[in-house]
């Protein structure tokens, strides 16, 4: 009779642990799909709110590590430093004000150990035409190295894809 049951149980017991680990991997992969969400929201709100651009910046900075990387390609030098970024960041904000930002394809694959996740995506520049009311797009692809921290997932690293060569 015990050895009836030890067939079952092992069935179970694998199924509850295989549930328990890709549930945990997509969880990982919702909260990093959530981050970028609210990444694009930020860069994206009005600044209206009476909120000031050394606010908004510092917000904007929370989203990437202290040791941020950010290689735009040919042509650019890349950006190093969270306090870099915010600097940037600062000054740029009354200038972006007719763009939007839009992260579409986000694949992500978490590692393992749940601390690190590669993720590929599409970012879409929408210009609005304050006039006119008419929009461009760019799109760019990239490749970001995302890692969980103490004050959750922050970007470590965004590499511009050349998609054509």
């Amino acid at each position: 009779m015990p050895r009836r049951l030890a067939v079952p149980a092992a069935i179970v017991i694998a199924a509850a642990i295989g549930i328990w680990y890709f549930t945990r991997v997509s969880d990982d992969t919702a909260e990093v799909r959530r981050r970028l969400d609210a990444l694009s929201a930020a860069v994206n709100a009005s600044t209206t709110d009476g909120r000031g651009p050394a606010a908004r910046a510092n917000e904007f900075g929370s989203f990437f590590t202290d040791d941020v990387e950010i290689d735009l390609g040919t042509g650019t030098s890349p950006i190093r430093g969270r306090a870099t970024l915010i600097s940037m960041a600062e000054r740029l904000q009354p200038r972006t004000a007719a763009f939007k930002l839009k992260f579409e394809d986000v694949s992500v694959v978490v590692n393992p150990e749940g601390t690190q996740a590669d993720v590929h995506l599409t970012a879409e520049f929408i210009r609005r035409d304050l006039v006119s009311g008419g929009e461009s797009l760019d799109a760019r692809e990239f490749t970001l190295v995302v890692q969980r921290s103490s004050h959750g997932w922050q970007i470590r690293r965004v590499t511009a894809v050349d998609t054509l060569k």
